[in-house]
């Protein structure tokens, strides 16, 4: 099909209270019916369209007295649909400055208007909603439209395609611009402001001043990270081959540009979200269609045509090239991809439209030789939300990944297009600072990196965003890096301890599926360019010009391929990392790594700030689960193994490893997806109203709790545990207490493994014996110990096993889209709770990469007098457990002042964390407040009548945009200790009792740590 499906197309929105949508194209065959010119004339032309192969022409013949009137009953449905949108195309000749004025109404009366300015030449667009946008409210009985001609000019002609009269748009979408400036003005604090905001970014002035004088050394600055930018755009260009140019002009010939004199048309140029027109659940060929004729397709080309010209050594092929350059730029301008127009709505239009600003810059000379460098540049400037760059610092709103992804470099080009002088060294300035404040660490959920080196996206922790950003991100560091415009050395740190930690939990290349978003495919993998960026970026503070470990994390990643980074880094006698130890916590996105040897061990949970999960239509659909205590250990892929338990061929989505769930039917675990509110689209993102999730470290060695409570929107409000893990080495004590729901239909259940069987003659060794019989079950025994060494090597020792149950067996299930059965033979490990437990509980240790014998060893251990690990508390109001070795104490308050089994800790202002070992005069603590207190109070879930919890987007939580606030811990620890003197943060109050009140500032979720020494021995 040469032209998009809605010139005919018949779609409906599939979705609870949606509104069919029928739209035709009405100004293609004839002048419609009950169209009317008052003082004027209407005519079908062929000179300029926007659908099919006609549009109608109006011409008017007296200022401020023509009209067009229309008459049809489609207006009296808008009133009963709070999302009805009226859209137009208008094509307009020559900027005038005046306007339009389309008012809604009956024979005797205007009860919704709007104004439409005219101060542009070629196709411009309108998506205006009835109840929000325009002035007055429309009514039932509305069944006319009259659109009033320009006041100020005599005569004139417009001319008009694609007119809907109500059309069914999801609100986040209709954006503001330079002829509808009273578009959802709300959109500019939206979660999509990065990219609907263009309107009032582009009204930014300038905060700093132009500079009197360029020096030398700011030309060649700019020269250099000019001509570092233009390598990077050249080097992504594909090899070509010998008939190059005609395979450009063949793939320019399906546009069909012409001109006829000052008059250019050709194929529409479509957004990626035209495709709302049809329908907000688009069908596959409705978006291939779009695709064909889009402007990703379209801008694709611009950048081949620009490349080529840049290395065709042939002057007749260059003559050629720039003449289809010139052509596709012209054409883009008229078709409404130019300064000012918002194109009815442009969210995610960064991924779309990315390679026209690469394309220009490359052809700036071209360009600037047609005279067409200043309009050029006011589209980049208008499109790449340029003007952002210009806030003042102190004020800039958080930036997020879709931004650092899709848009660094479009702004970058905005700038590097410009001729030399004050006004271009301004804004590159203005860029360095902003994207210097983008980068260092963020205390909101919003903006994309924090403090503790996670990379958000959506309000979560998201590597599969990150690595578009950090892709995105680095080379642009490493550009402006070595000039005076590089980035703070704050900035710096932050992106390069963002990268750092991907690299933790990474292993070497994949990521664990809790992280994985809406994507849980297990294919992710992290990219190597950005640590071979940040390597030649040099050392944050300047002292080096290669970052030595983000070039030796590249060649890890970069395996044995051979390019100039490889080279230049072996040459400088840098090798590839070898693998990690350690623990860390990313309590922004409650997600805690364990590294040891070659493996990795993760936790994830969530909690009343961070989502239990993402599901799209389609995507992630028995997700929900993803954060009720998903524990993951990975393995470096071989050629025989993938290094992972999952497999997404029968997997069970009700028994991810380390969770605590109902296992309930697929057809309800399926995620009931819905456009939850004006916030967000169609998507489900889960909290909870439980404040505490979270870890802490210390030496090396961590912990993580959670106190989970299901969601009322699938009834499971009394769903509720309290969890922890301790991880010592390649230990690690898995706790549960307070299990309790009323639900009587389902079973609930701790799921300790879920293991993919290559081989269904996996072997198993239980109690000592090896097993490999398929299909099989083997029960607990109450009261009896237990141990398993699967199939990966990973050994669990369960002291009471009456609720354990072991299957091997084939199992059925849905893949993650829902879009097919799935059949696969795995080994799963359950601890079975019952139907509706009441305080139910567990406790269980594994040994990660291990043996027979070792796993033997450790439960003779726990039978001793001297066992490896005690288990000093497990109830809802602490979890301890103490680990032998180290000597390390490891503690989950859950609330305040409680009565602790412990020797030490005998009190506390605020739940907490807790982490401390003492060596005979000196007491060394990490202590961590899991609450990162982005709002106060209870919980801000609006309720229903029943008091439910209502499902509302995460981006319409009043505090989406609040930073974490610090908080003062108090711990009353047991004997007479002072701090060393000089230690900031940290003070130590003797009590009348003899013991000693600590009190620590915490922040950011991140570990605080104390010393603490024997108030007789006294640290001068």
């Amino acid at each position: 099909m040469n032209r998009l499906l809605f010139v005919f197309l018949f779609v409906c929105w599939q979705s609870a209270g949606s509104y069919a949508q029928i739209q035709t194209d009405i100004c293609e065959n004839s002048v419609p019916n009950n169209w009317n010119a008052i003082n004027g004339r209407l005519s079908m032309t062929a000179d300029h369209f926007k659908l099919g192969k006609q549009a109608l022409k109006w011409d008017w013949t007296t200022a401020g007295k023509s009209i067009l009137k229309v008459q049809n009953d489609a207006f009296k449905a808008v009133a009963a649909n709070p999302r009805s949108t009226f859209v137009v195309w208008i094509y307009n000749d020559t900027p005038i400055n005046d306007k339009l004025v389309f008012k809604f109404g009956t024979q005797d009366k205007t009860v919704s208007s709007f104004d439409f300015n005219l101060n542009f030449k070629g196709w411009r667009t309108a998506w205006v909603m009835y109840h929000r946008d325009m002035v007055g409210k429309p009514q039932a009985d509305m069944d006319i439209l009259t659109v009033h001609a320009p006041t100020t000019v005599k005569k004139g002609s417009l001319f008009i395609d694609q007119l809907m009269y109500d059309v069914t748009i999801n609100p986040r979408s209709p954006m503001r611009d330079e002829q509808l400036p009273f578009v959802n003005p709300e959109g500019d604090k939206a979660a999509n402001a990065h990219w609907n905001s263009l309107y009032a970014f582009n009204r930014t002035p300038h905060y700093l001043p132009l500079q009197v004088k360029l020096e030398s050394t700011d030309r060649t600055d700019m020269a250099q990270i000019s001509q570092r930018y233009k390598e990077q755009i050249l080097s992504s260009a594909k090899t070509v081959g010998k008939n190059a140019v005609q395979d450009v002009e063949k793939a320019f010939s399906y546009w069909n540009i012409g001109r006829d004199g000052g008059r250019i048309t050709g194929r529409p140029v479509y957004s990626t979200n035209d495709i709302e027109l049809v329908s907000l659940s688009p069908t596959e060929s409705v978006k291939e269609t779009n695709r064909l004729s889009g402007i990703k397709r379209y801008t694709e080309l611009m950048l081949q045509v620009a490349q080529l010209y840049q290395t065709s050594p042939d002057a007749v092929d260059k003559q050629k090239l720039e003449g289809i350059f010139i052509d596709l730029l012209d054409h883009l301008e008229d078709q409404g991809w130019a300064y000012g127009s918002g194109m009815g709505a442009l969210h995610h239009h960064g991924y779309n439209l990315s390679d026209y600003y690469s394309a220009c810059l490359l052809m700036k000379d071209v360009i600037k030789k047609h005279n067409k460098l200043d309009r050029t540049f006011k589209s980049m400037a208008w499109f790449s939300g340029l003007g952002r760059t210009l806030q003042l610092p102190d004020q800039l709103p958080s930036s997020n990944i879709d931004v650092f992804n899709t848009l660094l470099g479009s702004m970058l080009s905005s700038i590097l297009i410009m001729d030399d002088a004050p006004e271009k060294f301004r804004y590159m300035h203005s860029f360095s600072n902003w994207l210097s404040k983008n980068i260092e660490p963020d205390h909101t959920i919003e903006g994309a990196f924090k403090p503790d080196g996670a990379v958000f996206h959506h309000g979560n922790l998201y590597p599969a965003y990150g690595i578009g950003g950090y892709t995105g991100i680095t080379p642009i560091v490493y550009a402006l890096s070595g000039t005076s415009f590089s980035v703070r050395q704050q900035a710096h740190e932050s992106l390069r301890n963002s990268l750092l930690m991907m690299h933790y939990y990474t292993n070497p290349y994949k990521w664990p599926i809790s992280v994985s978003g809406r994507h849980p495919t297990g294919n992710w993998r992290i990219p190597d360019v950005p640590y071979a960026y940040m390597a030649m970026a040099g050392m944050p503070d300047g002292s080096l010009k290669t970052d030595t470990l983000m070039a030796s994390i590249y060649l890890k990643l970069n395996g044995k391929k051979q390019n100039k980074w490889a080279t230049a880094f072996k040459s400088s006698q840098i090798k590839p990392v070898g693998y990690t130890r350690g623990h860390w916590n990313l309590n922004y996105g409650l997600f805690d790594i364990h590294r040891r040897q070659d493996w990795l061990l993760t936790v994830r949970g969530h909690n009343r700030y961070f989502i239990s999960h993402e599901s799209y239509p389609g995507a992630n659909m028995y997700g929900r689960y993803f954060a009720y205590g998903q524990l993951e250990v990975l393995f470096p892929a071989t050629k025989a193994d993938d290094g992972s338990n999952f497999k997404d061929e029968g997997w069970d989505w009700n028994n991810i490893p380390g969770t605590t769930t109902l296992h309930l039917p697929l057809d309800n675990l399926r995620a009931n997806i819905i456009n939850a509110d004006d916030y967000s689209g169609i998507e489900e993102m889960l909290i909870s109203d439980e404040r505490f999730a979270g870890g802490t470290t210390f030496k090396n060695q961590g912990m993580f709790a959670m106190k989970l409570h299901g969601h009322d929107k699938y009834d499971m409000g009394s769903f509720r545990a309290t969890k922890s893990w301790f991880m010592f080495d390649n230990l690690v004590i898995n706790l549960g207490s307070g299990i309790q729901n009323t639900i009587a239909a389902y079973p609930t259940e701790t799921t300790l493994f879920q293991n993919y069987l290559k081989d269904s003659t996996d072997v198993f060794n239980i109690n000592g014996t090896a097993i490999n019989s398929f299909p099989y079950t083997k029960k607990g025994e109450a009261g009896k110990p237990l141990t398993i060494v699967d199939n990966r090597n990973i050994g669990y020792y369960i002291p009471d096993a009456g609720d354990i149950v072991l299957t091997k067996a084939t199992q059925v299930s849905r893949d993650q889209k829902d879009s097919r059965k799935t059949i696969g033979n795995f080994a799963k490990l359950i601890l079975q709770h019952g139907s509706a437990p009441v305080d139910a509980g567990y406790q269980y240790a594994m040994l990660i990469k291990t043996n027979k014998q070792a796993l033997e060893s450790l439960a003779l251990l726990q039978g001793s007098t001297k066992p490896l690990y005690k288990v000093l508390q497990k109830d809802n109001a602490a979890h301890i457990v103490w680990y032998a070795p180290q000597q390390i104490t490891a503690v989950a308050v859950f609330g305040t002042n409680n009565k602790l089994s412990d020797s030490l800790l005998m009190g506390n202002n605020r739940p907490c964390l807790l982490m401390y070992q003492q060596k005979g005069e000196q007491l060394s603590m990490s202590v961590t407040d899991p609450d990162l207190a982005f709002y106060e109070g209870p919980d801000d879930s609006p309720l229903t009548a029943d008091g439910k919890r209502k499902e509302v987007s995460i981006y319409s939580r009043n505090w989406y945009r609040s930073p974490a606030k610090p908080s003062v811990m108090q711990l009353l620890v047991k004997g007479s200790w002072v701090v060393k003197a000089g230690t900031n943060g940290l003070q130590a109050s003797l009590q009348p009792d003899g013991n000693t009140l600590v009190s620590v500032k915490c922040t950011d979720g991140i570990a605080s740590k104390i010393e603490l020494f024997k108030e007789n021995k006294r640290r001068i």
